[in-house]
Formats: structure tokens, sequence, C-alpha cells
């Protein structure tokens, strides 16, 4: 460890304690930050994974899917990521595989269409997904700051927000990822896993996750689970058959294909825009649910669920 580095830290967590959960005006009660420590690593297939749910609630503001829960498992497996997600903070300034992970999910297409360009607007985003609420004013000004002067970057953020948040903060983040956990586990069938892809399932589990406070009882949990997975299914067709697409069909039928073999789309058939998906409705309802003769030989595993969301999305109007 860069002993230089891990004082000058020390010295800026001074800092930022002052400046994070709350106000620096506020009641010393209420604003001292919790001890934070660079142990506590997971153990089990379990803990790794809760890890990996806190850090998809710190970027995405969302559970993880089952797809991605299972490939970040294996990374934090891999990199041993403490289940302590605000301690990442100290691990992303000497660990360069830490520092790669949280840049990559910050720097995602999704964390992008997800934070504004505005670095106040990002900010506020950043503590409405960890904390549920909006940013003091001291808070916001001095985030903003950091990140307009590029003293921080977008990676660095959310579990710096995290290493100095008040206990209330902390409390609201932790009932958060603990729904979030549940609501990936009730992902137990092919047709609840199907129906959560694409923009509108995902802001529909946002907006539940939205109602987690400091008092959410497990009770309470239990039946926001239950509320999350309805709102999801409910969620408009066309945002889930826009991702099914994505990451059945893209491989080939792109500008860029990424599958072996094909240098181009096969017969210049493309769905890189929801345009282009809706305007070929016809045939992607025939190859993938009449035939089924796509996706070719099946390589890319599509579902049975997700073949009956494209009916559905095609027999409704494709819209």
């Amino acid at each position: 460890m860069n002993v230089r580095f891990f004082a000058a830290g020390l010295a800026c967590a001074a800092l930022l304690a002052g400046c994070g959960g709350d106000t620096p005006s506020a009641p010393a009660a209420q604003s001292a930050a919790p001890v934070r420590t660079l142990s506590v690593v997971p153990v089990t297939q379990q803990d790794h994974e809760a890890a990996v749910q806190r850090l998809y609630l710190a970027y995405f503001g969302r559970a993880a899917d089952p797809d991605g829960l299972a490939f970040y498992t294996g990374v934090s497996q891999r990199l041993q990521l403490v289940a302590d997600t605000g301690a990442l903070y100290w691990r992303y300034g000497v660990d360069s595989g830490v520092r790669a992970v949280l840049d990559g999910m910050a720097q995602s297409r999704e964390a992008g269409a997800l934070y504004s360009s505005d670095h106040r607007a990002t900010v506020a985003m950043m503590y409405r997904n960890l904390f549920n609420r909006e940013p003091d004013p001291g808070g916001l000004a001095f985030w903003s700051d950091l990140l307009a002067r590029g003293v921080f970057t977008r990676g660095q953020v959310p579990v710096a927000l995290l290493s100095t948040a008040s206990i209330d903060d902390l409390t609201v983040f932790d009932r958060k990822a603990s729904l979030a956990a549940a609501f990936t586990r009730a992902l137990d069938t092919p047709e609840r896993a199907a129906h959560y892809s694409g923009d509108a399932a995902v802001a529909a589990l946002r907006a539940v996750l939205g109602k987690v406070d400091a008092n959410t009882s497990a009770a309470q949990e239990a039946a926001l689970v239950q509320e999350a997975l309805a709102a999801v299914a409910a969620s408009p067709a066309a945002s889930k058959v826009n991702a099914i697409v994505g990451a059945r069909c893209v491989a080939c039928h792109s500008a860029t294909p990424t599958m072996p073999g094909f240098a181009s789309a096969p017969r210049g058939i493309r769905f890189d825009t929801p345009e282009q998906i809706r305007a070929d409705a016809y045939r992607i309802y025939v190859n993938v649910v009449q035939t089924q003769f796509m996706p070719y030989g099946n390589q890319t595993k599509m579902t049975q669920a997700e073949r009956d969301i494209v009916r559905a999305w095609y027999e409704g109007g494709a819209l």
C-alpha cells in the first residue's frame, strides 16, 4: 500500500466527514459518520452477492438482474470486494482492479443514461439512489464542485458518499440493499426474470425502492417485493423487447456484429435501435415466436418466457 497516499486519504476523509451525509451545521449526533474499516471481506457466495447488490444500488439505483448478479459475484470473489461498500472508497485509490470495476460501472451505458452531464444533477441523483432523499445544499455544492474540478471521478463519488454517510442514511441504504436482494431472489422463474428487462421495468423497480425509509420493517419489505414484481410485470412490453433483442439478437444483427464469424449483419438486417426493431416487428415475430428459427441454433439462449414477451408485444400492436 502507498503509505503517503493512505495518509493523505485519511486527511481527506476527515474533511469529507463534514460534507457528506448531512450539512456541516447539523448536530454532531446526527452528522457523525460511523467508523469505516478495510476489513469484513465477504466469505460465502451469499456475502458476495450482497456486496454486488450494493454496487448495483450505488451505481445504477436498482437491483441486479440474475445474469449481472452472477457475473459481478465472480468479480467480487476474484477481487475480494469488501462487504462495506463505503470502504471501497479507500480501495479505489490503491487497487487498480477495484478502480476498473467502479469506473466501468460509472461509465457504462446504463449509468450514462441515468445520470445527467450536469454535475449538480448527477450528485442529486446519486443521493436519491443511495439515501432516498435530496442532498443538503452544502453536500450538493461540495460534491458537484469536486466533480467539476476533476478532483473526484463519477466512479469515486458513490462510494465516497457512503464512506461519510450518517447513520440514518446508511440505514436507508442497507434497507434498500436488502429489498434489492430479495427482489432478485424472487426472480425465480423464467417469466419473472424475463419481465425484469428494459428501461420501463427498471424504472418501475426504482419507484418501489424509492419508498424505503429507515423504519421499513421486514414485513413491509416483503410487501414491497411483491409490489415490485407486479409493477415490473406490468411495465410496457416494448422496453422489454428492446432489451431481449439487444441481449439475444444484436450480436449478429448489428452494424458492428460481435458474434464470431459475422463480419456484417445477416441479410443486412440490423436491430441497433428501437426504431429498427419496431420496423421489423413482423419478421421478429415470425422468426422468434412462430418458427423459433431465431436466434440461429439458439446460440444466445433465448428463453421461452422471452419469446412469450415478444408474442405479447407483437400481438398487442408492437407498441
